[in-house]
């Protein structure tokens, strides 16, 4: 194995890239085969059941597996995807989780910014995909006992959170760094990527900047410990809503904008600003990696 990975680690970028896309490609159609022997259904509690642990395995199979074998193959092993779980990553980690919660408001202002382009020609087709994604989610997150929230904060929360980071910014991230020769340019296009791949324009702009926020964590935390904890809790603050709004706990929409005062929303940005660069940015250096810098 070391000396199959001594291989591929000649190639160049664009291989690597190649190779990467090929394990991606193998695994979405390994993710396509588990949806058709277990295919998704929302009529009933036990079919959204079904749904989310199909949705778990297409999760490990289209990003988590090919993130794994590409780093075992092309990076040298695990170091690579910085699993660094000592005391100061996790007090980066609870940074970054408050830097998400203060950037909430933003957050929701871009997503209605964004809701609201209109896409002319493609407008039709684009808006029937973006709502009919809304409403899987929104009956995928139907079931109100608590251990069902348990199991949907798994699989909606943290699955995603782990295996899209290991690919997006683990994996995919770090080899357009080596391509580019430029972290900010790797980090920028790795968002776009990460954004284009959720498959909905009308979401694009509020994913893209989480993706360029995520992307600039790793970068200065070198901890993907950092970025799990964050992308968890930007998918958990949905699945708790959906949750108490199914419940009858609460009244509005978790679609519905907040419309915050933009004297609230400008104070939280800049809160959130601050943080990212007291404890981030200031202490970049030390945290990076060799590998990523």
């Amino acid at each position: 194995m070391k000396n199959i990975s001594l291989f591929f680690r000649d190639s160049k970028p664009f291989s690597q890239l190649v190779g990467l896309l090929f394990l991606f490609v193998m695994g979405f159609i390994l993710a396509l085969g588990v949806q058709m022997l277990f295919p998704a259904g929302y009529d009933t509690p036990a079919s959204i059941r079904l749904s989310l642990v199909s949705q778990c395995f297409a999760q490990l199979l289209m990003f988590l597996l090919p993130a794994v074998l590409f780093t075992m193959l092309y990076q040298g092993g695990g170091k690579c995807l910085a699993l660094d779980f000592s005391g100061r990553k996790w007090l980066l980690a609870g940074v970054a989780v408050v830097i998400f919660l203060l950037l909430v408001p933003i957050n929701d202002w871009l997503t209605w910014w964004n809701d609201h382009w209109d896409l002319a020609s493609l407008e039709a087709t684009m808006r029937k995909m973006s709502n009919a994604s809304k409403e899987a989610v929104e009956r995928m997150l139907s079931l109100t006992a608590i251990g069902e929230l348990v199991l949907q904060l798994f699989v909606v929360a943290l699955i995603p959170a782990v295996c899209e980071e290991m690919f997006f910014r683990g994996a995919l991230q770090q080899l357009f760094v080596r391509w580019f020769g430029n972290n900010h340019v790797a980090i920028i296009v790795t968002a776009l990527v990460f954004s284009l791949a959720h498959g909905d324009l009308y979401g694009l702009v509020p994913r893209f900047v989480l993706g360029l926020l995520l992307g600039y964590l790793f970068f200065f935390s070198g901890s993907m410990l950092v970025n799990v904890c964050a992308h968890f809790f930007n998918n958990a603050i949905i699945v708790l809503l959906y949750f108490f709004y199914h419940k009858g706990t609460l009244a509005m929409s978790p679609d519905a904008p907040l419309q915050m005062p933009w004297y609230t929303t400008l104070f939280c940005t800049l809160a959130a600003a601050i943080l990212f660069v007291q404890y981030f940015v200031k202490n970049g250096k030390k945290d990076t990696p060799e590998h990523s810098i």
